[in-house]
């Protein structure tokens, strides 16, 4: 097993036949494995190819590819994981096309391949041809590669519609392969929007944060292939996949897979594997009955009175926080910076954000934080605070404004106090349409970008959710609400403050218990926190408020691919 980030990453890999009398080649080949590069960085690695070709020409490019990715990623001393992946590919596409052309019998052999690579808790990916990637989250596949085939290439090039290619008899064709052509193009995005993005928003994904619970799922078309039997499903649904693997060691899981393939007859060779990252919490539901929309979520409300102990004084730091000097309106403050945060410049370009700047709110104003215990503390005029948390980006959208403050939180966390001079509203707003709002109060928001789910913690009294079309739903203290992407409202739950550890729970406004010494008259664990600490120096004046209309933001959490020196 691999370490990575503290966590052991759970490995196996498997291949079958398939369940047709007529095929007598294995012409899948799946390979996990832990590695250590020349370049001293350990990586947890999934390659799944399958081959191409007559006689056993397929069989001998699948073989051929999956052992060069090894020998390439082994021998390299490349520091940037996407290039280390792309070497990999483009020297087993020589080694595979070298081969082709010593004999008639090998000529147009091919493979596909499909890399999956975890590197301090990150993931990024590598692809050429069908075979696919998938991140099991919760209880839901997300796919994360496109596959090359006729119709994607030539619907991305604008020549045809989706509707147009689907008709066309070369739809399902291959045109990209390991070995076919000397040269090959590899596929380096990490698609989570399904290949609606662009290339350069895909790319700029790779390293996607992972969480304790997540599995990578690689595999080869077999398992996935719409059934001859019945013409509008697969041999595996993608649907099916977490309810396979789930509570499964990783080899389990990946028997579990071939065999639910195997049982439906597969006409193809079938391979997997399997990269999890051990833990993970999963919630029941509440599910909400067709009663209609505000019924249903004064049900949960109802609910929470009795599902979760009201933790106001457990959790929330004292209301009272350090006087703010008079700031212009419409100004932000940095007031501290853990690891490394960014900003757009007004022509759309990240930089480095630095402590004591200012940033002057308004639309595609970007802050994001890279790095698992990176953060960013914001002080406003009316002494309202954010935190932005690790790996995250918001949208820094109004500041006391006629609304309130408003932010867009495109991934990651981030804790906002209204606790001000003012009692404060402050509204976060996810891409999913879906509103978390306070005011005078404190209150974590969490939105996760693959999932499409949002978390809301409330500490205080005053938190609420509205959701598209108006409809409010209050939060009571100490619970956490989880709104999922099909819009199910999940919980109450109770909440859980490690999600705010950085900064020592963010500066004392959110506190962890801890265990007290027992004492004569009584026992048990008492709250602690850190003093918050001055948060302004005399502010500079404020640059002039910028409206950038920067290019499209890259996914949340795009991974430094560079190691720590």
């Amino acid at each position: 097993m691999a370490r990575t980030a503290g966590a052991e990453i759970r490995l196996a890999a498997g291949s079958h036949i398939g369940a047709s009398p007529t095929r007598t080649l294995l012409e899948d080949r799946a390979r996990a494995e832990r590695i250590r590069t020349a370049g001293g960085m350990v990586l947890s690695v999934g390659v799944i190819a399958d081959g191409i070709g007559g006689e056993n020409a397929g069989e001998r490019a699948a073989e051929l590819t999956v052992t060069t990715v090894f020998e390439s990623l082994q021998h390299s001393r490349e520091r940037n994981v996407p290039r280390l992946l792309e070497a990999a590919l483009k020297e087993a596409n020589e080694r595979v096309f070298v081969e082709s052309q010593k004999s008639q019998r090998k000529t147009n052999m091919g493979s596909t391949a499909a890399i999956a690579a975890i590197w301090s808790n990150r993931l990024y990916v590598a692809n050429v041809g069908d075979s696919r990637i998938y991140l099991l989250r919760g209880q839901k596949a997300f796919p994360l590669t496109v596959d090359h085939t006729w119709e994607n290439e030539i619907v991305a090039s604008g020549k045809l519609s989706r509707m147009e290619a689907s008709k066309h008899p070369r739809r399902d064709q291959i045109v990209r392969s390991i070995g076919y052509e000397s040269k090959v193009k590899v596929d380096l995005g990490l698609w989570l929007q399904g290949g609606e993005e662009s290339a350069a928003e895909a790319r700029a994904a790779q390293g996607l944060p992972l969480k304790t619970g997540d599995i990578v799922l690689v595999c080869s078309d077999g398992l996935i292939k719409t059934r001859r039997d019945q013409r509008f499903a697969h041999y595996v649904e993608a649907s099916e996949f977490t309810g396979l693997v789930r509570g499964r060691s990783a080899k389990g899981a990946v028997d579990r897979l071939i065999k639910k393939a195997l049982r439906r007859q597969v006409d193809d060779n079938v391979s997997a594997v399997i990269l999890e990252v051990p833990g993970g919490v999963y919630y029941k539901r509440f599910l909400l009955p067709a009663v209609g929309a505000a019924a249903a979520f004064a049900m949960v409300v109802g609910a929470a009175a009795w599902a979760v102990p009201r933790l106001s004084g457990a959790f929330a730091g004292p209301s009272a926080g350090p006087t703010i000097p008079a700031l212009p309106s419409g100004v932000a403050y940095v007031s501290e910076i853990g690891g490394r945060a960014e900003t757009n410049s007004a022509a759309g370009n990240f930089e480095t954000l630095r402590s004591e700047q200012l940033v002057a709110a308004g639309s595609g104003v970007q802050l994001r934080t890279i790095g698992g215990t990176s953060y960013v503390r914001l002080g406003l005029p009316d002494q309202s605070i954010i935190y932005l948390g690790p790996d995250s980006q918001m949208e820094l959208l109004e500041i006391e404004g006629e609304s309130g403050t408003s932010l867009r939180l495109n991934g990651g966390v981030v804790l906002v106090s209204g606790q001000g001079s003012g009692s404060s509203t402050i509204s976060v707003l996810a891409p999913s349409g879906v509103l978390a709002k306070l005011t005078g109060s404190l209150m974590g928001v969490y939105w996760d970008p693959v999932a499409g789910q949002l978390e809301v913690d409330c500490f205080g009294e005053a938190c609420e959710i509205v959701f598209p079309g108006g409809v409010a739903m209050g939060v009571s203290a100490g619970q956490r609400i989880i709104i999922s992407s099909q819009g199910e409202v999940l919980g109450p739950l109770a909440i859980d403050p490690s999600r705010y550890a950085f900064g020592q729970y963010a500066g004392g406004l959110v506190l962890a218990a801890t265990p007290e010494p027992v004492l004569a008259g009584g026992s048990g664990a008492q709250p602690s926190r850190t003093p918050l600490g001055p948060l302004f120096v005399s502010p500079t004046p404020p640059p002039p408020t910028r409206t950038p209309k920067p290019p499209p933001p890259p996914p949340p959490g795009p991974a430094p691919t560079q190691p720590p020196p």
